[in-house]
């Protein structure tokens, strides 16, 4: 529609650029207590909001979420260090999520009225304070062009402290800087029509007691109903891959997930060609959502649970993880 462009018609072109426009704000803490992870998603056509928490010691779920047409009531932060992402939605509850790059904090301010019935979830009451001064340690931020006037922004860091207190039933946690764990995924671009990722992030400690983090994914062709592969797994640059070991950022150029996609709580193994990144993922569940709208699918599955083996630096420093609590994916959208 760019033939429309400085006419008359030039705001039929910029209409369709707003729909065409895919942006989410997700975020997640977690700790030894529990792991909570929401999301504020804008796909132009459609809006969708998710949160969820996982009790580790009981392994129950409690999960809340809408979907918004043509994203009303949604609002995405205007950059990914200022600004509010938010939704509020009488009868549901509300997500939001502060950034102030002057102060170095981000903010989780999350509520939601409880459910009775055959699906009964309790109340939720979440407040938490992030620290990322975006310096120690480094985001990773990525600019890439995925085809011809397709441009894509990403803001993606894990690993960082986290503290604050969240209520839910008969889970009352708080936790202080020392003992939080969190993560941040920002993006705003023109995605292609159809696609198809892998993706694992988790934030925590190594077993030696260092912060660590990753944020590990794989684009992958979409051929149908199954998760064919297609090609070296390895010989495309997945662009935002990185490790965060002790404050240092590490980009990788690519991962490969071994799974198997019609069964995601069996494990998984998570690789790199240079020998980096070699992990375990065992869940301990799994949220999910499947949307067809016709003009817009989503086939959404994130499992939830631990992650063991090893991350390594070019210097040849090993951090081994046993047990560092996060989250695989595998999504299929078109938008």
């Amino acid at each position: 529609m760019s033939g429309f462009r400085g006419t008359p018609l030039g705001f039929a072109e910029r209409g369709f650029k707003k729909l065409r426009l895919k942006q989410w704000h997700y975020t997640s803490v977690a700790s030894d207590r529990f792991l909570f992870a929401c999301a504020v998603v804008d796909a132009g056509y459609v809006g969708t909001a998710f949160a969820y928490l996982v009790d580790r010691k009981t392994k129950k779920k409690f999960e809340w979420s809408t979907l918004r047409p043509f994203a009303k009531g949604i609002v995405i932060a205007e950059n990914s260090l200022d600004g509010r992402t938010s939704i509020e939605l009488d009868g549901w509850g509300h997500i939001l999520l502060d950034n102030d790059a002057a102060t170095g904090r981000r903010h989780i301010d999350a509520s939601f009225i409880g459910r009775l019935g055959r699906d009964a979830t309790p109340a939720l009451r979440a407040h938490f304070e992030i620290l990322d001064d975006n310096a120690e340690p480094d985001p990773i931020v990525v600019v890439e062009q995925v085809e011809a006037s397709r441009w894509l922004y990403t803001h993606k860091c894990y690993g960082l402290a986290a503290k604050g207190e969240v209520r839910c039933g008969s889970l009352d946690a708080r936790i202080e800087a020392e003992e939080g764990h969190a993560g941040l995924d920002w993006n705003r671009g023109y995605r292609k029509l159809e696609t198809y990722w892998n993706w694992a992030a988790a934030g925590g400690r190594c077993t030696t007691g260092e912060r660590v983090g990753f944020n590990l994914t794989a684009h992958r062709p979409w051929k149908g109903s199954g998760a064919e592969t297609g090609g070296d797994a390895f010989a495309v640059d997945a662009g935002d891959c990185a490790l965060w070991l002790d404050g240092q950022c590490i980009k990788i150029p690519s991962v490969q997930f071994t799974y198997e996609p019609t069964d995601r709580t069996a494990p998984w193994t998570i690789r790199d060609a240079e020998g980096l990144v070699d992990l375990r993922f065992e869940a301990d569940g799994e949220r999910a959502d499947d949307v067809n709208l016709g003009l817009v699918v989503s086939k959404f599955y994130q499992p939830y649970g631990h992650f063991t083996g090893s991350l390594k630096d070019r210097e040849g420093r090993s951090f081994e993880v046993d047990g560092l609590y996060g989250v695989t994916e595998q999504h299929y959208a078109r938008w």
